[in-house]
């Protein structure tokens, strides 16, 4: 999808596959490059890779991403059909998972959960002023 630079929002059907993360790391690029915010692709990313991962793992098809630009502010979303919501967990230094929505809180400025129509919706901000 080609997202025009004035455009406030773009939104993705994922596939429920191994790809996913990775397609949607480059479409957060993409239209974030598109906006002129570069200084937030670092952020939104591993947010975006993480949440894309959690709806996989934890969720159900469909997933959808949808990114919002409010300024020089981006609030992104990752929708799933599945029941469970995320719940951070505390991550051990020698465990493999459970660190994501840690990551997650670490990259963005706010994050939560809101009930959809079927599933979840879980949000992020990331606001330019703050990326690193």
């Amino acid at each position: 999808m080609k997202t025009p630079h004035d455009a406030l929002e773009a939104c993705w059907d994922l596939a429920a596959d191994l790809r996913a993360a990775g397609t949607a790391r480059r479409l957060a690029r993409e239209v974030l490059t598109a906006w002129g915010m570069s200084a937030l692709v670092e952020d939104v990313t591993v947010v975006v890779s993480e949440l894309v991962g959690n709806a996989l793992v934890h969720g159900r098809a469909p997933i959808t991403l949808s990114l919002h630009r409010h300024g020089r502010i981006v609030r992104g979303e990752v929708t799933d059909h599945g029941a469970m919501w995320p719940t951070p967990l505390p991550a051990c230094s020698g465990e493999e998972h459970g660190r994501g929505l840690t990551i997650v809180a670490a990259c963005a400025d706010r994050w939560g959960v809101e009930p959809a129509q079927e599933g979840k919706t879980v949000w992020f901000v990331c606001a330019e002023w703050r990326s690193r």
